[in-house]
């Protein structure tokens, strides 16, 4: 496996797919893995990762380090911004389901984060669910300016 250096994480507006892929594998697999064994606590991984990407870069996220070698290299990129409020929605369903699953409210838990694995399947299947809702809250504060 090549390593990757520095110079293969910058770019000003647009992060290429297969990396972005990667960052989307890496969350499903600690869903499966954390669901399969019982153990919502392992979903602090992601958590932890997502939090490092926001604060750091994509060139910090351990997911996109690892699993975005599988997945062929992509001329295609999508939008940083589209990326950090995707990334914003997952940190917020990690938080609840974390949270729901620590004072035992495990059916919020499991509706956040099947909300989280619907999300990251049709991201990986090729529809952003994420980018939809993010036109969608930009059309609506158009609109509300707009009227005013």
């Amino acid at each position: 496996m090549q390593l990757l250096t520095s110079s293969d994480y910058d770019c000003v507006d647009e992060v290429p797919l297969h990396r972005v892929r990667g960052n989307q594998l890496g969350i499903l697999l600690s869903i499966v893995v954390s669901v399969l064994t019982q153990q919502l606590w392992l979903l602090l991984l992601p958590l932890i990762v997502q939090l490092i990407s926001r604060s750091f870069g994509i060139k910090y996220n351990l997911f996109v380090r690892l699993l975005s070698p599988l997945f062929p290299a992509s001329a295609r990129t999508e939008s940083r911004e589209l990326l950090r409020f995707n990334n914003l929605l997952a940190i917020l369903f990690l938080v609840v389901t974390l949270a729901a699953s620590a004072f035992s409210l495990s059916i919020v838990a499991y509706i956040s984060l099947s909300m989280l694995t619907v999300a990251v399947v049709l991201a990986l299947s090729g529809f952003c669910l994420g980018c939809f809702m993010y036109f969608q809250w930009k059309q609506f504060l158009i609109r509300r300016k707009a009227s005013s």
